[in-house]
């Protein structure tokens, strides 16, 4: 690759985030990888390949969020990869405005201010590549204890119609509803029955983070030469 470009990674230090992470790597992409917390595995793979770091909480105030999203170092971003995934163990009827507030923060804003402001300079130069990593939950309206979590996937499903005149300047924009896959998120919830999920899905398997990553970086590069405002799904068949 003659000029590298450069992909931003939100959510990287998660296991599909830093899966993603390691496909571009792999490919010769230059990496700039958001955490929030970290893990052993993020910080040893980031110090090994001399990739940069931004750490940064999304759940603070709009204004510091904003602030971060509209940052230099961001804006120089030739792929955006959002893999962010704010939990939380709520049902439908038990969702309160302000458990919306926080998982919109965390899984909505940064895609759709990101999308606003990425959109306009990756017109300019004629080409970008935005994937949001959605999940299956929303074709089934969620699960039953994780409706905030499932309510804002659904909001990167939307595609505003300005998006619609990108695709002319090769600015391809895409959503993944993500399947089961073997990571630490279902830790997160407890009630889960595992086998059971597992049986519900055609290929009676979970995904492996692998499979997933390379269905993203597919999308987010330049092997994606034709697909754009599409919610495409990774879900062994469901």
């Amino acid at each position: 690759m003659k000029n590298k470009k450069k992909v931003l990674i939100l959510g990287a230090s998660s296991d599909i985030g830093l899966r993603i992470m390691r496909a571009y790597k792999k490919n010769n992409y230059d990496i700039l990888a958001h955490f929030n917390n970290g893990n052993k595995k993020f910080f040893k793979f980031t110090k090994e390949n001399k990739i940069e770091t931004l750490k940064f909480d999304f759940l603070k105030s709009n204004k510091k969020i904003e602030q971060f999203l509209k940052g230099k170092k961001l804006k120089k971003s030739d792929i955006f990869i959002n893999a962010l995934g704010y939990i939380t163990n709520k049902t439908f009827v038990e969702t309160k405005a302000s458990d919306l507030e926080k998982i919109f923060k965390v899984n909505f804003y940064p895609s759709m201010i990101l999308t606003q402001n990425l959109g306009i300079e990756m017109n300019k130069k004629k080409w970008g590549r935005i994937v949001n990593l959605g999940s299956i939950g929303v074709k089934f309206g969620g699960g039953l204890n994780n409706f905030p979590y499932a309510i804002s996937k659904f909001l990167l499903e939307f595609f505003p119609n300005q998006t619609n005149h990108w695709v002319k300047n090769n600015v391809l924009i895409n959503t993944v509803r993500v399947g089961a896959t073997n990571t630490k998120l279902h830790l997160k919830l407890p009630s889960k029955n595992l086998k059971k999920r597992a049986s519900l899905i055609p290929m009676k398997r979970f995904a492996t983070t692998d499979e997933i990553a390379e269905f993203i970086f597919f999308l987010g590069s330049d092997q994606n030469t034709y697909i754009s405002n599409q919610v495409l799904s990774i879900s062994g068949g469901e």
